[in-house]
């Protein structure tokens, strides 16, 4: 019984070992996609919460963007005290994802019924699956500075809100802050 066994693993590995060196790329992929398989969707489920809760504290703060980007402007040499206000012509928006649904009646009409796609986590409730974070869009930027009566100041202030806000620099008026300020 034990040399049939020798006789039938010698003969099934010089079959086997050709063949597994010939189809190794396709042998190699096939391991990949079992061992995904394997490793179940805990990591993609995970993954799917942790984008949406980080999707959720991504949320725009004007108030904040203003007094970063002044803390920034105020760095630059010759600017001084910095004053800024911006305007939206856009507030940022969530897009979510939607379930659509389309019947068909006795008639020949059609209807379609659609709802917010919700993911449950157990103890934490229930929230809307967030397809993309749309963010604000300028219109415009003044700026308030010390020393704006500098062309080179003012160019490196145009310049810089205008980088950081995705607006032309016809958008941005930079104006020397009066001395009672």
């Amino acid at each position: 019984m034990k040399e049939q066994w020798k006789a039938w693993l010698g003969a099934a590995q010089q079959k086997v070992v050709p063949l597994a060196v010939k189809y190794r790329a396709v042998l190699i992929v096939l391991l990949a996609g079992v061992l995904l398989l394997a490793s179940g969707g805990h990591g993609a489920k995970e993954e799917a919460v942790a984008s949406d809760t980080s999707a959720e504290s991504s949320s725009f703060d004007l108030a904040a963007f203003e007094q970063a980007l002044c803390d920034k402007l105020a760095a630059v040499d010759g600017v001084g005290r910095v004053e800024l206000m911006l305007s939206l012509e856009q507030s940022g928006e969530a897009v979510y994802a939607v379930n659509t649904r389309q019947t068909t009646g006795m008639d020949s009409s059609q209807s379609y019924e659609s709802d917010l796609t919700i993911l449950s986590d157990g103890s934490y409730g229930e929230k809307p699956v967030t397809v993309k974070n749309l963010l604000p869009t300028f219109r415009g930027a003044v700026v308030l500075c010390d020393g704006a009566d500098n062309a080179q100041v003012r160019l490196a202030v145009t310049q810089a809100v205008s980088t950081v806000c995705g607006i032309g620099s016809d958008k941005v008026t930079v104006l020397k802050m009066s001395d009672a300020s």
